[in-house]
């Protein structure tokens, strides 16, 4: 390498140290600073490199050589390309993870309020209780599970299913918002743990579907966490095919207007009152179900 490539790499050094410097502001608490930030790497990187892209490119290789950065510099030189090909996305992403983080502090708060203090979150509640002394004197995860589900009735459809198990999740949440950050992720008692595999695996497919409503539980279960095996379609396909067959008999039962023809039929001294008493229906409907029928309507 002769002087003036060595007085090139200088000068194109310097640049990305600049242009690095400019990068750090994206981080800034202002988002004012960080709007300024933008525009002048971009301007800076069209003056240098003829265009942010590129100059962002040239960081990004810098990024990648660089040793002992390890997976580090590999995961920056990722986020510069990325840069270099939506302008903005780094101020965007911090911005992102700025709310979340608020979001996050205002949540803790409300499930403090909620429960009275951090000890009382993380206190066994009225309902874990149940299941506790449920499965207090041990024995086999069967046994415990067998237990758990004595305790308290188990969910009868798929949809309460859902919503006992999206509450023991939420309950888990609550434990992980006043955690300190140092200690052990908080779990679930392994009683309450037991039941929440339980009633999860109803919701999953341990439980029959009986209306479109258990249907949509079903199937919010599979597209969110199903596996990627695939398993889930046949599931739904099971379910979907119950509950066709379900609408089907639904859809060849006789109508209002064939169940008071019938009646009348059957029975040609009843009044109209009488019929609809049968029917659950007013006395001017089976008037009209009536109308154009080989029976007259009696008054």
């Amino acid at each position: 390498m002769d002087l003036f490539d060595l007085m090139s790499q200088g000068r194109e050094d310097k640049a990305l140290d600049r242009l690095e410097g400019m990068l750090a502001l994206y981080e800034s608490e202002s988002e004012a600073e960080q709007d300024e930030a933008l525009e002048r790497a971009r301007a800076f990187c069209d003056l240098e490199w003829g265009s942010y892209p590129a100059g962002l490119e040239v960081l990004a290789r810098r990024c990648a050589t660089r040793k002992g950065d390890g997976a580090e510099a590999a995961m920056q030189a990722l986020r510069l390309h990325e840069e270099g090909a939506k302008p903005g996305s780094i101020i965007r992403a911090v911005r992102l993870s700025r709310l979340r983080e608020m979001s996050r502090v205002d949540e803790r708060a409300a499930v403090i309020e909620r429960y009275g203090s951090i000890e009382a979150v993380l206190r066994p509640t009225d309902f874990e209780t149940v299941f506790i002394s449920a499965a207090s004197s041990g024995g086999s995860v069967a046994e415990i599970e067998a237990a758990v589900a004595a305790a308290q009735p188990m969910p009868a459809g798929i949809e309460a299913a859902r919503m006992e198990a999206l509450r023991w999740e939420a309950r888990l949440r609550h434990m992980e918002l006043v955690a300190e950050p140092e200690t052990q992720p908080p779990v679930l008692p392994p009683a309450c743990a037991a039941r929440h595999r339980l009633v999860e695996e109803a919701w999953r497919r341990g439980l029959p579907v009986a209306s479109i409503a258990d249907f949509s539980a079903r199937l919010e279960y599979w597209s969110g966490r199903g596996r990627e095996d695939c398993s889930g379609y046949a599931v739904l396909a099971a379910d979907f095919e119950t509950l066709a067959q379900g609408l089907s008999i639904r859809g060849t039962a006789p109508s209002t207007k064939d169940r008071a023809r019938a009646l009348k039929e059957a029975n040609p001294e009843w009044s109209l009152a009488r019929i609809g008493k049968e029917l659950g229906i007013s006395r001017q409907a089976v008037h009209k179900h009536l109308k154009g029928a080989a029976v007259s309507p009696a008054k």
